[in-house]
């Protein structure tokens, strides 16, 4: 078991998918935190049911979004005594859409990159990886990132993959305050973290799974809205 990796998996509403992957989190070299974000499925009962020692469980009291679920596992880290030895902290949706097993070459780019502060996974289609997405969700994303990069001057290909790494050293900085957006949050750290070294790397596979909880209208209006009040605090 690797000490010096932790990673939070937010979970709502994940029972469903979680049956398929759970095993393959627990079995893994890593330990991990399950943030059941006020889920009514019964994913509760099936992360109390299956996760133990050395990994764990925290649980929220009502669904109170992505960024609050993350943020909660980093604060529930921060508080264990081992927190001394770990060295890195990610977050990994829970569907597995890049499959865990991504973790070392995520480590190596970092190493084959001179180091960084933070790693953050990019789904970037090039020869030798395998990135299975619908086409509708790629020009959306597209367009997110022109947009975010317009308005609030960031550089970064994918900021809302969700499969990424942080150095101890980040963590004050990049989850200390609330954020303003419960999805779109990714772009509220990477902003907070602009004396940092941030980068990306082009995940070898990564897969669509259904099951989303975020409605294309919905997301747009949320999401806009989110964009506009980032842009006023940090801009």
């Amino acid at each position: 078991m690797n000490n010096n990796i932790f990673i939070i998996v937010p979970c709502y509403n994940e029972a469903a998918r979680l049956k398929e992957r759970l095993r393959d989190f627990i079995s893994s070299p890593y330990r991990f935190v399950f943030v059941n974000d006020g889920s009514s499925d019964g994913t509760n009962e099936l992360l109390r049911n299956n996760v133990k020692d050395p990994n764990y469980v925290v649980s929220l009291d009502r669904n109170s979004g992505k960024s609050a679920a993350v943020r909660a596992g980093v604060l529930f880290i921060r508080s264990l005594k081992e927190f001394n030895e770990v060295e890195w902290v990610g977050f990994w949706d829970a569907d597995m859409a890049t499959p865990i097993g991504e973790i070392p070459e995520f480590l190596e780019y970092v190493r084959d990159h001179g180091d960084a502060d933070a790693v953050y996974g990019s789904r970037v289609l090039k020869l030798g990886s395998t990135i299975e997405r619908r086409f509708s969700r790629h020009i959306l994303g597209r367009i997110f990132c022109t947009i975010t990069s317009i308005c609030l001057g960031l550089k970064c290909y994918d900021s809302q993959c969700g499969a990424k790494l942080f150095k101890k050293a980040t963590l004050d900085k990049a989850f200390g305050e609330p954020f303003i957006s419960k999805w779109v949050f990714d772009l509220e750290i990477i902003l907070r973290l602009a004396g940092f070294k941030q980068i990306e790397y082009p995940v070898t596979k990564w897969e669509d799974v259904k099951g989303s909880k975020i409605t294309p209208l919905k997301s747009f209006l949320s999401v806009s809205s989110d964009i506009w009040k980032i842009y006023k605090k940090y801009r």
